[in-house]
């Protein structure tokens, strides 16, 4: 493990068309000095991937591991990855985000500082109506620690609560390392900075699937954590009162949203129900 050295985990899958903007930005970064781990399953553009990675002297693992057709490997993969990574620190993101400048350096700083996870807000951009409705919902939820959860993590604190629970995924992969490690007492804290979350042209169909393919895989993360659980998945949040006038100031999106989330949440429910009969 190399003091200072940041490792920085994106696993791909098909996504070598988002990758060289999601590298140059980390290129960016000024902090020094970071490893980039790309761990792909097997993707039919996979040449292409190893090939970017080499370019921007990052390291490429191959790596597959068998879970069942259409539910997310992606736990697994970043837990692989994290074995291998070399630094002090890890922080893992996917390759439809863009960091911005300052994240990295803010985020050692913190961790410097007595922290032992970093919560990176994310805001978002994207074309569409639905797009523009994801950007006001990801807004109400910075500074909320039901919903957000740490990506930037000490090596020694992600090994002591041995990483991800690879039973859980589909979002509840967060949120329950979040919860372990503040049971065992780990300090977490966010950046000022944030990443930005590129969701390209969003269709509510897209959505609606998306949420029926997480919430496939939630009723894991129900059964550990029960009342976190609701409180996370629960549509209506303490943000919507507090911060109302961000509704008042974004009347058309405000209707999207709700559009969205009662679309989200249906397709979400579906997912549950599926995973218990099935």
């Amino acid at each position: 493990m190399k003091r200072n050295l940041v490792s920085i985990i994106i696993p791909t899958k098909n996504s070598s068309h988002q990758l060289p903007r999601c590298l140059y930005l980390i290129q960016r970064q000024n902090y020094h000095p970071i490893e980039i781990i790309i761990i792909d399953s097997n993707s039919d553009d996979r040449e292409k991937t190893a090939s970017l990675v080499k370019k921007y002297h990052g390291v490429f693992y191959t790596y597959a591991p068998k879970v069942k057709e259409g539910l997310f490997d992606a736990t697994r993969k970043r837990n692989y990855a994290a074995k291998r990574a070399g630094g002090e620190y890890i922080y893992h993101f996917d390759t439809d985000m863009e960091i911005t400048p300052h994240v990295v350096r803010e985020a050692v700083a913190l961790c410097k500082n007595g922290y032992d996870a970093i919560i990176i807000p994310e805001d978002s951009f994207g074309e569409g109506i639905w797009a523009s409705a994801k950007n006001l919902e990801r807004r109400f939820f910075w500074g909320d620690d039901t919903v957000e959860s740490p990506r930037f993590f000490k090596k020694t604190a992600w090994n002591a609560v041995g990483g991800y629970d690879e039973e859980i995924a589909g979002g509840g992969d967060d949120r329950d390392i979040y919860h372990t490690l503040k049971e065992k007492g780990y300090k977490v804290t966010r950046t000022k900075n944030i990443i930005l979350h590129n969701e390209g042209t969003l269709h509510l169909t897209y959505l609606m699937k998306k949420q029926f393919m997480y919430k496939r895989e939630a009723i894991k993360f129900i059964r550990k954590r029960p009342l976190m659980s609701i409180i996370s998945y629960f549509p209506i949040r303490k943000s919507h009162i507090t911060k109302w006038g961000m509704f008042a100031a974004r009347p058309k999106d405000t209707l999207c949203l709700v559009i969205m989330k009662a679309c989200e949440s249906m397709a979400g429910l579906c997912g549950i129900l599926y995973s218990l009969v099935k």
